[in-house]
């Protein structure tokens, strides 16, 4: 009669919870991890690509926009200096609106600083649109009108890429209107209006005295 020998074959278990398997990502979570990560990348960079091409076409434009705030300051302290016609017995008015190539200017006739021997003096101003820039020019202090309207001026160009200038004055009795040339009324305030090449228009409202 036979033995009964031992059966070896041990009875399966499951693994101890700790021991059921390496830990780390399988491949399709890996492959779905760099997926979304490349859309994020993406998003990114459209994002920051706009960024750029936005502060390069606005750089140029805000440039151009403050030099015409720093021009419309220049033009502010010369209205502010304006001379009064009562003072001044050679000159009709202080404030007038030639037209020169066909176009609007402003001229003005301000007191400037004293001489060095103490003297009042006086310089005529003139804004104008010229060859597509607004142009400031100033004759050097005189000690009368008729010596700065006949000096050399100097020439400061303000802005580029303007079209024109438009420049009314202000009437109690009448509001906004453009004086003849030869109109002696005292303005007490001037309007500009400055319009660019690409159509934008910027206003400014500014005091005489």
């Amino acid at each position: 009669m036979m033995s009964r020998l031992p059966s070896r074959v041990a009875d399966a278990s499951p693994a101890p919870p700790g021991r059921r398997g390496a830990p780390g990502f399988t491949l399709v979570e890996l492959l779905v991890a760099i997926w979304i990560m490349a859309i994020v990348s993406i998003i990114a960079w459209r994002g920051l690509s706009a960024l750029v091409a936005t502060r390069d076409r606005l750089g140029p434009e805000a440039d151009d926009v403050r030099a015409l705030l720093i021009g419309f300051g220049q033009m502010e302290r010369d209205l502010a200096h304006a001379a009064n016609p009562t003072l001044v017995s050679q000159v009709g008015t202080s404030i007038s609106v030639p037209v020169i190539d066909g176009a609007q200017a402003l001229q003005i006739l301000r007191f400037s600083e004293p001489l060095p021997d103490g003297a009042s003096a006086v310089q005529q101003v003139t804004y104008a649109v010229i060859d597509g820039a607004l142009m400031r020019q100033c004759s050097p202090p005189a000690r009368s009108v008729q010596a700065a309207g006949s000096a050399s001026a100097g020439t400061v160009r303000l802005v580029t890429g303007v079209a024109s200038m438009r420049v009314r004055v202000w009437r109690a009795s009448e509001g906004w209107i453009v004086p003849a040339p030869n109109d002696v009324t005292v303005a007490p305030g001037v309007e500009v209006v400055v319009t660019r090449t690409d159509g934008t228009s910027l206003r400014r409202v500014l005091l005489v005295g």
